[in-house]
């Protein structure tokens, strides 16, 4: 069963409430993206929202990054926030990365930046969360500079 079939099957357990069987999809799914990952990287490949896989692999890491913030591991979550950002190609979903780390930045529990800053009503590829509102600019201005001196430091 590949990525996409995995998530079909994570989706319709999420529906039935079975929290041990939606565990262990969940971590098949990330070892998979994970060994995508992995393939692109060393075939210098980027991830395509537009290609199925790529974009269960894109949600993979996405829902793994959440999970990591809402746990506690900030440091883990930002880092997995800056990975996506060499790794993706399309420019909503950088952004959208960039937006997640730096509320992680300005140290918001996960519950504290979609409730302030998120349009959880709108989404993009049916999984993604691109809308922020207008609030969002003050902490862009205000984490500017360590947004970047992470990201390029992360680049080298």
């Amino acid at each position: 069963m590949n990525i996409v079939e995995k998530y079909k099957e994570l989706d319709k357990l999420i529906h039935k409430n079975e929290d041990e069987k939606i565990e262990e999809v969940f971590r098949e799914i990330l070892e998979e993206a994970i060994n995508i990952i992995n393939e692109k990287f060393q075939k210098n490949e980027f991830l395509d929202v537009t290609n199925p896989v790529d974009k269960a692999v894109i949600r993979a890491m996405f829902e793994y990054m959440l999970e990591l913030w809402a746990e506690g591991a900030v440091d883990e979550a930002k880092q997995l926030g800056y990975d996506m950002l060499y790794l993706v190609k399309d420019e909503k979903l950088k952004e959208m990365f960039s937006m997640f780390v730096i509320g992680m930045l300005e140290g918001l529990s996960v519950d504290k930046f979609f409730e302030k800053y998120v349009d959880a009503n709108k989404t993009y590829e049916n999984d993604f969360f691109v809308d922020f509102n207008d609030e969002i600019d003050a902490l862009i201005i205000k984490h500017k500079k360590q947004f970047q001196e992470e990201y390029s430091k992360d680049a080298k």
